[in-house]
């Protein structure tokens, strides 16, 4: 083997890691999911840390798509806001370690 093929070689295992890496890191981890569906609608989800992420996150971004996805003719908002992640009292028996990040929901209907 020479120098050049062996060069080749290594040239092809590091852009297959590469892409491998990138194709894990990409699907990692979902910035917002569908958390219930129906037939005519469903509530997707995403999580905040700060109020401007409400708005103008990447999560937003991807619940918008979802719900584009499952309502291709067009949706309506029932409901939005922030979504609790246990119940008060559960809360009170923990004192606040449950964590800080909250989840911001959106409940919509498709469009017939």
């Amino acid at each position: 083997m020479t120098a050049r093929n062996l060069s080749f070689i290594v040239q092809r295992i590091l852009c297959f890691l590469i892409l491998i890496m990138d194709a894990a890191l990409t699907n990692c981890g979902h910035e917002a999911s569908l958390t219930r569906e129906t037939n005519a609608g469903g509530v997707v989800t995403w999580s905040v840390q700060a109020d401007g992420d409400v708005l103008s996150s990447a999560g937003r971004r991807h619940a918008l798509r979802l719900i584009k996805e499952k309502c291709p003719h067009g949706s309506r908002v029932v409901k939005e806001g922030e979504m609790p992640k246990v119940s008060a009292t559960a809360d009170r028996l923990w004192r606040g370690q449950m964590g800080t990040d909250r989840i911001w929901g959106i409940q919509f209907t498709c469009e017939p």
